[in-house]
């Protein structure tokens, strides 16, 4: 039988929550000339453009359900870290001062998705294990579906706080 180890997995979650943020970090780091970037932010913009909080919500939980898949979401979770990296500092780039890649996980909202990413990502690798080793795969499925109904939970409240602050007059608005 298989036993739910709670300080193990929270030490596989800060794991995750530390590669996400390696890749977020490294996705910062990646510039383009002035007519890529503006390509760039042009797509998300468009993409964005007509979102609210269930948009917010549908897109995170999507892009986090991904992440669960044994094994390549953990290579989905470093690509979405690194790409929203990427699209972070396309989009700070112009701004009259420069903001901090890793402040937006200091909001509540970033708090929460970070959180929700290294659930997924850890659960992808310990499913990966578990299947590698044909080991308490059942009891494993049973512990990700759960998780996958606390990640959207958490990314429900998530897209609402977020969509909330978008909202707010005098906030950075990302579709100018």
């Amino acid at each position: 039988m298989y036993k739910y180890n709670f300080k193990k997995r929270t030490l596989y979650l800060g794991f995750g929550i530390f590669l996400f943020l390696i890749f977020f970090v490294f996705g910062t780091s990646v510039s383009y000339d002035k007519s890529t970037s503006t390509v760039l932010k042009e797509q998300f913009q468009n993409k964005i453009r007509n979102i609210d909080s269930i948009g917010i919500f549908v897109n995170n939980f999507l892009i986090s359900t991904l992440m669960f898949v044994p094994g390549i979401g953990i290579a989905f979770g470093l690509f979405s870290g690194f790409s929203t990296g990427n699209i972070f500092m396309i989009i700070t780039r112009d701004l009259p001062i420069q903001i901090p890649p890793l402040l937006v996980f200091l909001t509540i909202f970033g708090i929460m998705e970070l959180i929700s990413y290294g659930i997924a990502i850890s659960r992808s690798y310990l499913l990966l294990i578990h299947i590698l080793k044909r080991k308490d795969i059942k009891e494993n499925l049973i512990h990700t579906s759960f998780e996958i109904g606390i990640v959207a939970i958490i990314l429900f409240f998530s897209a609402i706080i977020e969509w909330d602050l978008i909202r707010q007059p005098g906030n950075m608005n990302l579709l100018k």
